[in-house]
């Protein structure tokens, strides 16, 4: 079953099988030409307190993904170690320590924050996106990090998909949240709801959706994609009453999109165009994605179709990037109890969206890469 076309199952307890690492498992001239085939994924630890390693582990224990994709996880040594032995789940993948030369194992305790430790997270990520940019991988997966964390050490980290845009040189990208059919991106992601009135140009807008429409094509294979716009203002501005950004900038940016060939309409109330997304009933049930002005309009959506299934994807990179759509869970981590289901789901969707992409490369001549 497809997560570029429909739900996911949820995979059963008994998938999460604990077994031994099998040297043979990457090993020997079988496998080496399975791998040339398979998509390479990278998978990254997150903030190693939070529930990352956890969830990063039991994923790598689903025999189904690894059979599919050959993963590596990009993280530390110590931290992924000191994870397994307390939950009992050995790590079923290589691992690539970014920092093994560099600097000393670190305790952590879960829970328990430290900018040591979001400074190794993002040294993970941004070897993981190297990895990518150079061709040595196909997609990566990104765990969950420590935003608070990460400015306690100094680090200018709004989001990975900013940081992400930042360090491959993508002017224009779009954060988008896929449960099974369902999709949804935003115009803005991390900014105060007091400075989102400036923030909606219709050049903005403009972009958004033109990324939206090409990643919808090209990532998700959809034909001819219709997008449904939503307006910033309850009942979408009704006329002008409650706010002017749809008339100003928003209606104008759907005409001037739909004016370059793109199917896109609205502005319409967001508190009912998602009725019918990725179904056949309801006002969002023509089209094949929504476009958001802010970050709650489409991230409440988004859980509410599925908590522990939905994939944030970054659409608008030369490199293929998702991520569980959750946080460190810092009050959760240690207990063996955090739900793999979204970074299953990332895993799943990376891979497919790798996939995608082969096909394409294969078309233009171009021949697949192995390890």
């Amino acid at each position: 079953m497809s997560l570029l076309t429909e739900g996911r199952r949820r995979p059963a307890t008994s998938d999460l099988v604990k077994i031994r690492r099998s040297a043979a498992a990457d090993a020997g001239g079988a496998s080496r030409s399975v791998n040339a085939v398979r998509p390479r994924l990278l998978v990254t630890m997150g903030d190693p307190s939070g529930i990352g390693p956890e969830v990063v582990l039991k994923a790598c224990a689903v025999r189904k993904l690894r059979e599919r994709f050959s993963i590596r996880v990009v993280g530390r040594r110590c931290a992924l170690e000191q994870w397994s032995a307390l939950f009992g789940i050995p790590l079923e993948v290589e691992l690539i320590d970014p920092l093994e030369d560099a600097t000393e194992a670190t305790e952590f305790s879960p829970g328990a924050s430290t900018p040591e430790g979001a400074g190794e997270a993002l040294a993970c990520i941004k070897a993981a996106a190297e990895m990518c940019l150079s061709g040595a991988a196909d997609a990566m997966v990104t765990a969950p990090v420590s935003k608070v964390a990460m400015a306690s050490r100094g680090i200018d980290f709004p989001g990975h998909t900013e940081y992400l845009a930042r360090l491959t040189g993508a002017s224009e990208y779009v954060m988008t949240f896929v449960v099974g059919g369902k999709r949804v991106a935003l115009v803005t992601t991390h900014l105060s709801i007091a400075d989102l009135p400036a923030a909606i140009t219709r050049s903005l807008v403009l972009g958004k959706i033109r990324v939206l429409e090409r990643g919808l094509r090209e990532w998700f294979e959809v034909t001819d994609p219709r997008i449904a716009v939503t307006g910033l203002n309850p009942h979408a501005g009704e006329g002008g009453m409650f706010g002017n950004e749809e008339t100003i900038a928003i209606a104008p940016a759907i005409a001037d999109a739909v004016a370059m060939g793109i199917r896109a309409e609205g502005p319409f109330p967001a508190d009912s165009i998602y009725c019918g997304l990725g179904g056949t009933d309801g006002p969002g049930a023509a089209f094949d994605a929504v476009l958001a002005m802010y970050h709650d309009q489409a991230t409440i959506a988004a859980k509410l179709w599925g908590f522990s299934e939905g994939v944030n994807v970054t659409l608008g990179l030369p490199i293929v990037r998702t991520s569980a759509d959750h946080g460190t869970a810092f009050g959760l981590a240690g207990r063996g109890e955090a739900d793999p289901g979204s970074i299953i789901a990332a895993v799943t969707l990376a891979g497919e969206i790798a996939e995608v992409r082969a096909r394409a490369n294969r078309s233009e001549s171009v021949k697949p890469g192995r390890w």
